[in-house]
Parts: structure tokens; C-alpha cells; sequence
């Protein structure tokens, strides 16, 4: 699968072209690779996509798009995309998984905690910045509209931005995928309330000169709600 944000970001250029039509939803058998359980996922198929949002969510009749991206294990609750179930790991690597799992034994499990603990196990594995910088942007939009949770969804949206800052380091975009990566880092920071360094990262997205042309229309927009001190979470 391709690197996420590098799709993400290919999406939100061309919706104005093109809307993906069709909607399926099925189950998939799966084998736990860490505890052997067999059970069921919902993965879906197609979708219709009406347009993204500014931080690259999708948006129309896309069904649980996001809610199913992640599945876990009812039993040792490891959890992954729907690939991570067709992984095989060594018997020291599952030991050192379920060590990673011990603390959420006996949790309630959600979408959100299903992400984090996908996360973990991606960090663990030593997966590339920019897919573990994925999971925690997707838990991030499954907490868009709700109020009671905006600590969490700001936490989450922090984490996604420092793998996406170790995505630049360790080189993993392309010289003309930087500055739209710029840009969702400062539209981030502008969400959790850190407008200077939304802005900070704005001027680096408007002042890279292998921009998209698209980018500089909405990075100018969301830089001057950035300087107005607009943290809006729900566009």
C-alpha cells in the first residue's frame, strides 16, 4: 500500500475533478498473528467521496471509511490495517507484542483505542514515520465533532505531527511533496491552538518553491485564521 498522506494529499488535488461512486461493506476472515484467534473485520469496498476537508479527511457517502481503516483482535486486541492481519512474526516478536498489549487486557475497546495501540505496534516494528503519522491524523478525524473529547483529539493531532516532522527528517517525501507535508503540519498546530508555529509552518508550505499549485490558496486561508487565532476544528 502506498504511503498514506502521499495519497491523502493526491485525493485532495484532484476532487474537484472526479467523485468515486459505489458503496459495499463486507467481512473478512482473519487470523490474529500475535494469538492465532479467528474472527471477523468489516472492510469496505467502495464509497462516494463529495470532497475533503482542510485537513485531508474525506467527506460524503464514504459509510465507516475511517471507523474500520483499523481492526483489532477481540481477544489480545493487537491491531493493525486490515494487511497487518496477513503479517507472520517470530515467537521473541509476538512475546514482545502481547508485552505491548499487557496494559489494555481488560480495556474497553473503540476505534480511537484500537488507532493508539495500531500506533504502538507500527512504532515497534520500526514502520516508516509517515504511516504511523497516518493512524494517528485517522483516530484524530474519528474525534472531529466531539466536544467532549478535544484534549484527546489534540493529542493526537500533536502525535501526527511529530511523526510527519520525523517523515521530513528521515527524508521519506518527495522534494515536491514537502511543502503540501508543511502545510498539514500547520494546519494541525493552527487545530491544537499553536498558531505561531501554525504559522511558522504556513510560510514554510507558501514559501517552498516546489509547492503544488493548489497549495497556495488554501495555505494562505488557513494561515489567516492562524493569525486571527482561529483554532476551528470541524472544516
Amino acid at each position: 500500500m502506498k504511503n498514506f498522506i502521499k495519497v491523502a494529499v493526491l485525493f485532495f488535488a484532484i476532487i474537484t475533478m472526479q467523485n468515486v461512486w459505489a458503496s459495499t461493506i463486507f467481512s473478512k476472515d482473519v487470523k490474529c498473528p500475535i494469538c492465532e484467534n479467528n474472527f471477523k473485520i468489516t472492510v469496505l469496498g467502495s464509497y462516494t467521496t463529495f470532497g475533503a476537508m482542510k485537513d485531508f479527511q474525506r467527506y460524503g457517502a464514504i459509510g465507516p471509511f475511517y471507523e474500520v481503516m483499523i481492526n483489532s483482535c477481540p481477544k489480545c486486541h493487537y491491531s493493525g490495517f486490515n494487511r497487518d492481519f496477513d503479517k507472520t512474526f517470530t515467537e521473541e516478536t509476538k512475546t514482545e507484542i502481547l508485552q505491548i498489549l499487557e496494559p489494555y487486557k481488560k480495556a474497553k475497546m473503540n476505534d480511537v483505542l484500537e488507532s493508539e495501540i495500531a500506533a504502538e505496534i507500527h512504532i515497534y516494528l520500526g514502520e516508516k514515520n509517515d504511516r504511523i503519522a497516518n493512524i494517528y491524523l485517522v483516530a484524530s478525524y474519528l474525534l472531529k465533532y466531539d466536544t467532549n473529547q478535544v484534549e484527546k483529539r489534540k493529542e493526537l493531532q500533536k502525535e501526527c505531527i511529530t511523526y510527519l516532522q520525523k517523515a521530513i527528517e528521515n527524508q521519506e517525501y518527495e522534494e515536491t511533496e514537502i511543502a503540501t507535508i508543511y502545510y498539514l503540519i500547520g494546519e494541525l498546530y493552527r487545530r491544537i491552538g499553536e498558531f505561531d508555529n501554525a504559522i511558522k509552518y504556513f510560510d514554510m508550505a507558501l514559501n517552498d518553491e516546489n509547492k503544488a499549485d493548489w497549495l497556495e490558496e488554501i495555505a494562505t486561508e488557513q494561515k489567516e485564521m492562524a493569525i486571527a487565532k482561529d483554532d476551528k476544528n470541524d472544516i
